[in-house]
């Protein structure tokens, strides 16, 4: 009878409790008892008590913590379910299987089960005799128990399950995993029978791997020496034949672990290795599947595939699997619903199965991710720094995009800010050159005055030097004399223009060290005629012989010409005898430089002060409004202010204030 092979796991369920030399001595009395031709049941009979001792810790095959230990009180409740496993404790696909029964029957059941497992080490020991005495031994172990269900792992498992427990009522059911269909074709009654199907499907690992290599020309088929093996062998040979999926199918069997070894390391580079199992080598020596597969995959030159998911991490690229965990949970699942009394419509039910493939190795043998199927489960897959913080690195690329945007919005901001500042200082130096200009225009008849009064000391001078020189009569010293007079008044002359020329001026700010009272006195010599046709009176005094600022000479007499012209306004209205202004540079409480000038008029409102810096808005009905912003916009470009005196109660005090420079 055929038997379908044996998942393996990946990790162990527990420890055990009972010291290893003692299970060994006893399984060696058991062994010693069992030599005999026939068992004499009798001479069995004084054990059962050790025996019935022993169950708790029964020969290590059971792990103690899978037994669930109920209260008396709660005794009615208890289910228990007898789990035989066809292979021994530490193959890897027993203890996966355990592990997932185990984690769905602690998933919260309401109703108390306690799991009892047995290995039957059924591959590596084959007679009938082994049989003989594990049954003897089961049933002697539990006489006095009832079981409301039975699992059978493997195909083994089952077989013995139908055959040899003949003390299990056959109203109990029988739940089987890791089984294929084959299992069934010999069994006559499956009433009781529920299971998990496994197909450990060659030919859909065989599809996998050439779709992965479409370049392969031939398939290798690697199994060992043991009845299970060859049947491996026999079911790969019915199920491929001669040509598959385009490849050339040759066996590789029946070979030392070190022939396998060899074989494997000289295939042509074309062909695709297919690993299923090796119990037992040609030198009889006997292995877990997945241990010798771990020592013979490394050193083959071509791709290796296999059936067995507990392969995965010895060297395979992958194959079509089901996985060991999985099958133990859906066993579990099923007997929980039998238990329970539930009764599936369907006895059999296949597990399903899917590509799981091992990354490393894809990667090792250039695989092209392209080809991967998109339900592909990758083992040992690293994923990328894109994939593990996709979403991390999005949003601080988002945040960097966002600063990045602002940090240039901010730079072209910043730049705009630059040039309009540098357009309106450029507007602000034009208007006020206009308004310079335009203060000049109010001087007019003054300047004309000023400049009038030393030309026409030059042409007395010339006349009187001519005739002079007419009568014949002139003396050295007398010429010296009226020379000495024209060089002053030609001096004056240059002067004025040249003060006038610095007012025209309109040209870049450029500041420098500047002696404040030097630019209120050139101002006041430019309005003295002004001052004197409208009959006012100005002082000018100082605390200070000097008061360094850094300031724009022209722009100083600007502002200083058109308080000293406002003022002039302010006390026009007043007889000629009170026309005063009062003029006043000195330091401040806080060390600044200032320059006060006070009138005696009518003064202003707080309303009036306050709008008096805002465009357009004057006074005077021929005024434009412009004369004290621009002023105020000039100090402010100095570092300075402009602001009226707010504690004068008599007339208008306005007051400039600029840093001063020390040590200039």
């Amino acid at each position: 009878m055929k038997r379908s092979p044996v998942r393996y796991h990946r990790s162990g369920i527990g420890s055990r409790l009972v010291p290893l030399f003692f299970q060994s001595a006893f399984s060696r009395s058991i062994c010693n008892l069992a030599r005999p031709s026939k068992l004499d049941l009798g001479a069995t009979r004084h054990l059962l008590p050790v025996m019935r001792l022993l169950a708790v810790i029964s020969l290590g095959t059971f792990p103690i913590a899978n037994l669930v230990l109920v209260s008396p009180a709660s005794a009615a409740e208890v289910r228990r379910v007898l789990i035989l496993y066809e292979s021994e404790s530490t193959l890897f696909a027993a203890r996966e299987i355990a592990l997932g029964l185990q984690q769905q029957i602690n998933q919260g059941n309401s109703t108390a089960i306690e799991l009892y497992s047995e290995y039957l080490d059924m591959v590596r020991f084959q007679d009938t005799g082994h049989e003989d005495r594990i049954a003897t031994f089961l049933a002697a172990k539990y006489e006095n128990m009832q079981f409301d269900a039975i699992v059978a792992i493997g195909p083994g498992a089952l077989l013995f399950a139908l055959g040899r427990l003949e003390w299990i009522p056959d109203r109990i059911p029988i739940v089987a995993g890791a089984v294929s269909q084959v299992t069934f074709d010999d069994i006559q009654n499956t009433s009781r029978i529920y299971g998990i199907l496994n197909s450990f499907d060659v030919q859909e690992t065989v599809d996998l791997a050439a779709r992965l290599h479409p370049e392969a020309k031939r398939l290798v088929v690697l199994t060992g020496s043991s009845e299970f093996d060859h049947r491996w062998r026999d079911t790969a040979k019915s199920k491929l034949g001669a040509t598959y999926a385009g490849m050339t199918v040759s066996h590789l069997s029946d070979l030392s672990l070190e022939d396998f070894k060899v074989a494997v390391s000289e295939l042509p580079n074309d062909s695709l290795l297919l690993v299923l199992t090796v119990f037992t080598d040609a030198d009889g020596r006997k292995f877990v599947p997945r241990d010798a597969a771990a020592e013979i995959i490394p050193l083959a030159s071509v791709p290796t595939y296999g059936v067995y998911d507990s392969f995965v991490g010895t060297g395979i690229v992958g194959g079509q699997m089901e996985t060991f965990v999985g099958i133990g949970k859906d066993v579990g699942k099923l007997v929980e619903g039998l238990i329970q009394g539930q009764r599936p419509s369907e006895h059999l039910k296949l597990s399903s199965a899917k590509p799981v493939l091992d990354w490393r190795q894809v990667e090792r043998w250039n695989i092209d991710q392209a080809l991967l199927p998109d339900d592909a489960l990758l083992e040992n897959y690293e994923p990328s720094l894109w994939e593990r913080y996709r979403w991390q690195i999005v949003i601080g690329l988002a945040i960097i995009l966002l600063q990045s945007a602002t940090i240039l919005a901010l730079v072209l901001l910043e730049r705009w800010r630059r040039r309009t500042s540098k357009e309106l200082s450029l507007e602000r130096l034009q208007l006020a050159h206009m308004s310079r200009v335009s203060q000049l225009g109010q001087l007019s008849g003054s300047i004309a005055h000023e400049l009038n009064q030393p030309l026409t000391s030059i042409l007395t001078n010339v006349e009187a030097g001519l005739r002079m020189l007419d009568r014949k009569a002139a003396k050295p010293e007398d010429i010296r004399g009226i020379l000495e007079d024209i060089a002053s008044a030609d001096k004056h002359a240059t002067e004025s223009v040249k003060g006038l020329r610095q007012l025209f001026l309109n040209k870049d700010v450029s500041c420098k060290p500047v002696n404040l009272n030097a630019a209120v006195t050139e101002t006041l010599k430019l309005a003295k005629s002004e001052l004197a046709a409208r009959q006012t009176s100005a002082s000018f005094s100082s605390t200070a012989n000097k008061l360094t600022v850094r300031a724009n000479f022209s722009q100083l007499q600007q502002i200083t010409l058109n308080l000293v012209l406002n003022a002039s306004e302010a006390v026009s209205h007043l007889p000629p005898s009170r026309r005063r202004i009062d003029i006043r540079t000195g330091h401040t409480p806080d060390g600044q430089s200032f320059l006060a000038v006070s009138d005696c008029g009518a003064g202003m409102t707080r309303e009036m002060q306050e709008t008096a810096f805002e465009p357009f808005v004057s006074q005077r009905s021929d005024g434009m409004g412009l004369g004290l912003p621009i002023c105020r916009s000039i100090a402010q470009a100095h570092g300075g202010t402009l602001e009226f005196d707010r504690t004068r109660e008599i007339g208008v005090r306005i007051v400039l204030t600029l840093p001063e420079m020390k040590g200039e």
